[in-house]
């Protein structure tokens, strides 16, 4: 009788693990093949709308601003976005991805990141492409006012310049630079380039300002 007992709790008990099992393979096949679905539909809609990242560096910030309007747009999940853009990467960018680790290529926020490093794209270059960008023949006046606007826009935004004050600080401290002996300006550049906001404040304790 009680041998009989014992069998019958062994065979309930595997009954109730096995559906456990069954359980969680099913909750898992759910979440994959929801997964899916959300990278098949929010795909559908970046390729609708995304632009192509071109071959000049200077436009990725243009690319990326484009893919977060749309992430927010279609409320696509932070688990998606940096898969959903390599579609419309440049070919300079899809080869540098193959070389990140998975934890940054998965990531969109290091991705970003690790793009903008490898593009050397500072608030220098921001600087200098603004002084020296030209109205080409395919430009309209409204079309080169943009691209002078992004460019702005850019600059300002990596020296992380917010106030009226800062950016007039921002534009004396650029005036400066241009009266700076050849060592000096070298200088300050490598300082600057370790800086997060790319740029010294008038108040620095450096001695060629």
């Amino acid at each position: 009788m009680r041998k009989s007992l014992l069998e019958a709790e062994q065979v309930e008990l595997r009954k109730r693990e096995l559906e456990r099992q069954m359980a969680r393979d099913k909750a898992e096949y759910e979440r994959k093949d929801s997964a899916v679905a959300k990278g098949k539909l929010f795909g559908d809609a970046m390729r609708a709308s995304a632009i192509r990242m071109v071959a000049d560096p200077i436009e990725l910030i243009s690319f990326l601003r484009n893919c977060e309007q749309l992430f927010a747009v279609y409320d696509v999940p932070a688990s998606l976005q940096a898969i959903l853009i390599r579609p419309f990467l440049n070919e300079r960018a899809r080869t540098y991805l193959t070389k990140l680790d998975p934890q940054v290529s998965g990531d969109y926020t290091q991705l970003k990141d690790a793009l903008l490093q490898e593009f050397k794209l500072s608030a220098n270059v921001y600087r200098e492409r603004f002084n020296t960008c030209i109205k080409s023949a395919d430009d309209t006046y409204v079309s080169f006012a943009s691209k002078l606007t992004g460019l702005l826009d850019y600059y300002l935004e990596s020296g992380h310049v917010t106030t009226y004050e800062q950016l007039c600080e921002l534009l004396i401290c650029d005036r400066i630079k241009t009266v700076l002996s050849e060592g000096c300006l070298r200088y300050i550049l490598s300082i600057e380039s370790a800086k997060d906001t790319g740029w010294l404040r008038k108040k620095g304790s450096h001695r060629c300002y």
